[in-house]
C-alpha cells in the first residue's frame, strides 16, 4: 500500500496503472577553455523527480485535500511505495567502491532482499543495492560490491521511499478523475533533502 505522511499524517492510496515514473536528474553547466582542451562540470542540482499515478476512495479523497493545501504551500511529504519499507539512515563510515560492508546509523526496518539507495551527501553520486544480510545496529551486506565510494554521512534509504518531497513546481491544481467510488490522479513531485 502506497503511503503519504505529513504534519503526523498519513494516507493510503492504492498504485494506479502508470504506478511510480521516475527518474534521476541533474542540472549542470559546462566551462570550456578557449583552447577547448579543459572543460569543467558544475553541478548545480541533482535529484530525484517522479510521477505517482494513484487511486482512492472518499475518505482518502478528503484526507488528500487536506494533504493537497499543506503541499501546496510548498512543505515537505513523504512518500512511500510500500508503507512497510520507509528506512532512510545514513553511513556511519566509509564504504569503498569494490567491498559488500556498508556501516550504517541504524538498521532496523531493513532486510535481506531489501533494495535500497546510497546517495551522497551532495546527490550526485549514487547506485542501488540489494541487501544480503543485516548486521542488527551495524551495517549491511550487499549483494554485489559497491560500484563507487562513500563516506560517513551519506544517505541510504529504502529504493521507493522518499523522506522528503515537494510538488513539482508546475503542478497547480488538486482535480482527480472520478469514476463510480474511485477517484484517480497522478502526483507529478522532486524528492529534497530532508
Amino acid at each position: 500500500m502506497i503511503q503519504i505522511a505529513y504534519d503526523s499524517k498519513t494516507i493510503d492510496l492504492l498504485t494506479g496503472p502508470e504506478g511510480l515514473r521516475a527518474r534521476y536528474l541533474v542540472e549542470k553547466s559546462q566551462n570550456r577553455s578557449g583552447s577547448g582542451k579543459y572543460v569543467e562540470t558544475l553541478v548545480h542540482y541533482a535529484g530525484f523527480e517522479g510521477a505517482l499515478d494513484c487511486y482512492f476512495q472518499q475518505a482518502a479523497y478528503e484526507a488528500m485535500v487536506a494533504w493537497w493545501s499543506w503541499a501546496m504551500q510548498g512543505k515537505a511529504w513523504s512518500l512511500a511505495m510500500d508503507s512497510t519499507d520507509t528506512v532512510s539512515t545514513t553511513l556511519d563510515g566509509a564504504a569503498a567502491a569494490g567491498q559488500k560492508v556498508i556501516p550504517l546509523a541504524a538498521t532496523a526496518g531493513l532486510a535481506a532482499g531489501d533494495k535500497c539507495l546510497i546517495r551522497s551527501a551532495d546527490r550526485i553520486t549514487y547506485e542501488i543495492v540489494e541487501i544480503d544480510s543485516v548486521s542488527a545496529g551495524v551495517s549491511i551486506t550487499a549483494e554485489e560490491n559497491l560500484k563507487q565510494s562513500y563516506v560517513s554521512g551519506d544517505g541510504f534509504r529504502h529504493l521507493d521511499y522518499f523522506p522528503a518531497c515537494v510538488l513539482a513546481d508546475d503542478e497547480d491544481a488538486f482535480d482527480p478523475d472520478k469514476s463510480g467510488a474511485f477517484y484517480r490522479t497522478t502526483i507529478p513531485f522532486i524528492e529534497v533533502a530532508a
